[in-house]
């Protein structure tokens, strides 16, 4: 008691994050998750680091495309670049062709196997290493057939992390980056985003595949 004002002990700081927010706790027992105790998990502090998940998955999503995309995009690009050397624009008829060979690459030759890692400390994407301080939110998506987790960053490159879960499973990976991250129930989308997926819905790319 200082000068007649009374000072009650009060309780611990609450923590970061509650138990079982999305899944009961057998969701972690799969064979790449260590189980831990809550105040290992906490972020911050002087936690020495633990792995909570690790996986193999594809660098990137991946699908097989048809003829018909190759050619569609082939047509679009040379299209474009006609109406560029019409114009003058040499410098953009040079994008284009460099556009059309990242395009084939990216979709024909399959992408190679990577390591995944989350720890209490944050998520590693083979030597890649985010602090979950400089990660804001996350969510599930489906691409192609692929489940990816999507987390949005602070940095100003990447601004976002699109990873694979390969044969992980959802629930678990949620369970995990809940305690660190806020859980979006649906998917965040940019003005780009949705022109982008009206266009691919007006005018696919390939011929749907039955």
């Amino acid at each position: 008691m200082i000068d007649g004002i009374i000072f009650k002990k009060t309780s611990a700081m609450p923590k970061l994050y509650k138990e079982n927010l999305l899944a009961a706790p057998h969701l972690l027992a799969g064979p790449h998750t260590q189980h831990m105790d809550e105040d290992e998990l906490a972020p911050g502090g002087y936690n020495p680091l633990k792995t909570l998940l690790f996986w193999r998955a594809p660098a990137r999503p991946y699908r097989k495309k048809d003829r018909s995309y190759y050619t569609t995009v082939a047509i679009l690009l040379i299209l474009i670049a006609l109406i560029a050397l019409l114009a003058g624009e040499k410098l953009l008829i040079l994008v284009l062709l460099a556009l059309g060979f990242i395009v084939y690459v990216l979709n024909f030759i399959p992408p190679e196997d990577i390591d995944y890692k989350i720890s209490n400390q944050g998520i590693t994407v083979r030597d890649h290493f985010y602090h979950w301080d400089v990660l804001d939110s996350f969510w599930i998506s489906e691409k192609d057939g692929h489940k990816l987790l999507n987390v949005l960053t602070l940095l100003t490159f990447p601004g976002m992390l699109i990873i694979p879960l390969g044969e992980l499973n959802e629930d678990e990976i949620k369970r995990v980056c809940v305690r660190f991250l806020p859980f979006h129930e649906i998917a965040p989308k940019s003005l780009i985003d949705k022109w982008a997926d009206s266009l691919q819905k007006h005018f696919p790319l390939e011929n749907p595949h039955r």
